[in-house]
This record gives structure tokens, C-alpha cells and sequence, in this order.
């Protein structure tokens, strides 16, 4: 029984490593774009976009195929770094996706393949490749619901589900109608599992009284909230409960960084005695891009920090305060320290430990003074031609490699 049990384990373990050499592959079936435009990024903005006024309305959009790239694309990108291509024939959509993995001895790119065909008023997948692997029709149709319905993705199924109401495939669009309170739904179901953290309050109130013992002749400075609360986390909750703890100080610091604006959306359910700003470098902003970013990695969408990052700073380099590499700082490292908070119970864990003891913000946020900043729209297509050039690149590796440097990125 047991050499049997083991020829069963050796065999799955042979047909997983075969599959894998099957479906993931060093270079994808598709080119690999340069990434949105800015004009993408504002046209996919606007398709997205529903009004207050309509939150409580039917909703029918129509992406021709062009948008449909775009939407689709900036969705996906904040999940997955991938390159995706779709088109629309009679009544299919031709969907192929390379997704980034991480790299691997079999490659870096997962590729999918597929159809979604307009059978009557549903739709059905055909043709489905996961790499150089073909599912049969009647197998695809079975196997992406039930990997849908058992995994987190049952949430965001059922949300779609009780929210879209017609989707049709025309010769030239994709016709999607829907109910505009989808919107709110959406923002509820992400930080749905923040809800019931038993500490919450206890870190809140924590910050209540830093800050009204917070001398007002002296700058309150970030690690002054993060320090003493990962502390309280370290010294008096219990090791398997650190991804939780991380996840309620981060949440309870954005609350009072941002305690107006995400009032609305996060479990404050407090009034605090005295309300400074929050500093870093001498900047508020710093503070602000980093546990914005840190908020959004730990709600499991870490690549949604780096592109919101970006697609700010563009619009601040059209019309705002200028294009700012020193905000795109913070935000890579609030991404890369909410990615350590909940990556596993040992790294959440370290991280508590570290933390206990920082004192100062420059252990988490790099040197970001000599980066440049306030560049409009001209100057930064000047010096650095578009987001994704070799030049712009080069400094983002350049701040990424500040980021790694940090003794608590080496986690």
C-alpha cells in the first residue's frame, strides 16, 4: 500500500512538473506592448466611469473592439502584469493572454486562448489553450466555473452575476448592461474582509493617545503611529494571528491618514482627539502615497498601488502638480511593505519584530530628495519619452534597487 501511495504521489508530481513545461513558456504567443498610454489609461477611466447619478440605474455600455483592449487591459493589469489581446468576429470574442509569472525554469509567461461564442442569450467558452494544452469545449465549460465557484473568485462571480444583467456579443461590439450601484457593491466587497478585526479599535484608540500626548511644536512623523502599534502586535497577539495584526494597524494608520476621505469606506468608528498631519522628508504627500499603497496590497491587488501611482502622477503631469518620481517612491515601497505584512505568517511575523524597533521613517521610505518632481507634461515626455522607455525604466530600477537596500525589504 505504501509503494502504491508513493507511484500515485510521483506519478501526480510528474504529470504536474509535465504540465507545467506544457503551459508555461519563455516567450508568449503575443508581442509585449509598452503598457497604457496615457490617453488609454483616461479613455479606460471614462468607460468605466459611473456617475453619482446613475448608481441606481441600468447602465448599457458598448465596447467596440478597441475599448474592449483597453478596458480589459487596464482591469487585468490590476491583478496581473500581463499583455492581452481580443477580437470581435461576428459572434465570438478571440481572446488571447499572457500572463507574467514569476520566473520559473519552465519560463516566465502563462499563455491563454480562447473564444467566448453567443449561443442564444448565453455564453459559451470554445477553443481553450493553456499553453500548447487544448481543453476540450464540453471539459472548459465545467472546469473555468468550478475553479471560479471554489475559489475567491466565487465573490466577484456573484457580484457580476447579481449586478450585470445582459451581455451580448455583436459583429463590431461588446454590448455590457448593468446596474451603476455595481460600483459601490465593488468597493464593499474589498474591504469586506476588514470588517471583523477584534484589535481594530484597540489600534485606533492606540492612536488616539500618541497623538494627543504628540508634543505640536514637532512634526508627527509616520513611524511615530507604525512603530508603537506593531509593538503592541508583537509584544501581546499571538504568531498565527500576525497577518491579521498587520493587516488592522495598516488599516488603522490609512484611517487616520485618510480620515476623511476613506471614512466612508473603512471601520473607523472613532473620533480622534487631535488630527496633525503626518509627515515623512518633511512632506505629507509621502505618507500619504505610501499607506494608500500599503492599504491596496493588503487587500490583495498589489499591482493596483503601482498603477493608480502612475496614473496620478500623469494626471498631475497634463494639468496638475507635475509628474513626481518621489510619490512613485512611496507608493513601491507601501506596496512592497503591505506585500511583506500579509505574505506569509513568518515574513508578517519579522515584519512586527522589525518594526517594534524602527524609529525612523527612512528605514521604510528610501532617500527620495534628489528625485525629480513638478515635471509637466512637456518635460516629462522630454526626459523620459512615455512610462515603460528605457529611460524611465532605468530610474525605476534605480528606485527599486533603494527599496531592496532597506533591511526591511530583505525580509
Amino acid at each position: 500500500m505504501l509503494k502504491f501511495l508513493l507511484y500515485i504521489l510521483l506519478s501526480l508530481a510528474i504529470l504536474f512538473v509535465g504540465l507545467l513545461f506544457f503551459a508555461i513558456d519563455d516567450t508568449p504567443l503575443l508581442k509585449i506592448h509598452q503598457g497604457l498610454n496615457r490617453e488609454d489609461i483616461q479613455r479606460a477611466k471614462q468607460l468605466l466611469h459611473v456617475a453619482p447619478e446613475e448608481r441606481g440605474q441600468l447602465k448599457t455600455v458598448s465596447l467596440d473592439q478597441k475599448d474592449l483592449n483597453i478596458a480589459v487591459s487596464y482591469l487585468l493589469n490590476h491583478f496581473a502584469e500581463n499583455t492581452t489581446q481580443i477580437q470581435i468576429l461576428d459572434d465570438r470574442l478571440m481572446i488571447q493572454i499572457a500572463i507574467f509569472v514569476p520566473k520559473s525554469p519552465w519560463g516566465r509567461y502563462l499563455d491563454f486562448s480562447f473564444n467566448l461564442r453567443q449561443v442564444d442569450d448565453a455564453i459559451v467558452i470554445k477553443s481553450l489553450k493553456i499553453g500548447e494544452i487544448s481543453i476540450p469545449d464540453p471539459a472548459a465549460n465545467l472546469l473555468i466555473p468550478a475553479i471560479v465557484h471554489n475559489t475567491p473568485l466565487e465573490q466577484h462571480w456573484q457580484l457580476l452575476s447579481q449586478y450585470v444583467k445582459k451581455v451580448r456579443i455583436s459583429p463590431q461590439a461588446l454590448e455590457i448592461s448593468y446596474l451603476g450601484s455595481i460600483v459601490d457593491a465593488a468597493k464593499q466587497l474589498a474591504i469586506q474582509k476588514h470588517r471583523d478585526y477584534p484589535n481594530l479599535h484597540r489600534y485606533q484608540q492606540q492612536i488616539n493617545e500618541i497623538v494627543s500626548q504628540h508634543d505640536p511644536s514637532w512634526r508627527l512623523s509616520i513611524t511615530d503611529l507604525l512603530q508603537p502599534l506593531f509593538l503592541t502586535a508583537y509584544q501581546q497577539t499571538p504568531t498565527e494571528d500576525a497577518i491579521q495584526e498587520n493587516r488592522a494597524i495598516i488599516i488603522a494608520v490609512g484611517s487616520y491618514i485618510y480620515k476623511h476621505d476613506l471614512r466612508r469606506y473603512l471601520p473607523l468608528g472613532l473620533v480622534y482627539s487631535k488630527e496633525y498631519p503626518v509627515f515623512a522628508y518633511k512632506r505629507i504627500d509621502i505618507p500619504q502615497h505610501f499607506i494608500a499603497s500599503a492599504l491596496l496590497a493588503i487587500i490583495d491587488s498589489s499591482l493596483l498601488g503601482e498603477q493608480i501611482g502612475i496614473d496620478k502622477e500623469l494626471g498631475d503631469a497634463q494639468k496638475g502638480s507635475g509628474f513626481s518620481f518621489i510619490d512613485l517612491t512611496a507608493d513601491r515601497a507601501g506596496t512592497r511593505f503591505g506585500q511583506i505584512a500579509v505574505a506569509s505568517t513568518e515574513e508578517a511575523r519579522e515584519l512586527q519584530r522589525i518594526m517594534s524597533s524602527t524609529k525612523d521613517y527612512s528605514s521604510i521610505i528610501p532617500e527620495v530628495q534628489d528625485l525629480p518632481e513638478h515635471m509637466d507634461e512637456a518635460t516629462f515626455v522630454s526626459k523620459f519619452q512615455s512610462v515603460g522607455s528605457s529611460a524611465y525604466n532605468e530610474l525605476i530600477q534605480q528606485i527599486d534597487d533603494r527599496i531592496k537596500a532597506l533591511p526591511l525589504y530583505q525580509i
